[in-house]
């Protein structure tokens, strides 16, 4: 058994598949302190805080963000003006905001990831059917067994760089749906620096901003 404490998942207990569940409150108690160090290290016990800006680091842009106080239940995501976004509706619902915010982020997403895999698809010569984007909670990216490729729309917020290595690392799964060494080969002959580049993959999971 173990207690795993991350900003994106808070505080996870992982048990053994045929631990009986009563062990679990004691083993909990018995970490108490530890658990207590670790939401206030990560700031699990503070609520999130709406950004004033966004910046998406895979296009290299940086947005304003203002809210705007509206008196219907209606929600308006505007793009005012050149990298500035305005949030209208009842502001004072962070969750509310937050669910806004996440839209609009799959929209950015929606915009740039899948010609991007279009292009390092052409690039690298390996084919899939088709793209969809969405929220994962622990995955960048996924392949099915079909060629079929799910991004994270998060991952707007990371640099390009990584973005580029999450692609086609996911594209490789077209050949090898595994982690074999033929595939890290097939990975490596298009991103020799790609060891590098997943250590800074995992690296960046826990410095993402609170709002996502």
């Amino acid at each position: 058994m173990r207690i795993n404490a991350r900003r994106d998942k808070g505080i996870e207990v992982v048990i053994p598949k045929r631990m009986p569940l009563s062990c679990v409150a004691p083993f909990v108690q018995q970490h108490r302190h530890w658990i207590a160090a670790q939401v206030e290290r990560l700031g699990l016990d503070r609520p999130v805080a709406l950004p004033a800006a966004i910046c998406l680091a895979a296009v290299r842009e940086h947005w304003s963000v203002e809210y705007r106080f509206g008196c219907s239940r209606s929600w308006q995501c505007l793009e005012v003006s050149v990298r500035h976004l305005q949030i209208r509706g009842p502001v004072e619902d962070v969750e509310a905001c937050l669910c806004v915010l996440h839209r609009w982020l799959r929209k950015q997403a929606r915009r740039f990831l899948p010609a991007l895999l279009d292009e390092i698809s052409r690039r690298c010569g390996l084919d899939y059917q088709r793209v969809s984007i969405r929220s994962q909670k622990s995955r960048w990216g996924s392949c099915s067994s079909k060629g079929c490729i799910s991004l994270n729309d998060r991952l707007m917020l990371l640099p390009f760089e990584l973005v580029e290595y999450v692609l086609i690392h996911e594209l490789c799964h077209t050949r090898h749906l595994n982690h074999s060494p033929e595939f890290w080969a097939l990975v490596a002959s298009y991103q020799p620096d790609y060891r590098y580049l997943d250590r800074q993959l995992g690296r960046v999971q826990s410095e993402l901003p609170g709002w996502v």
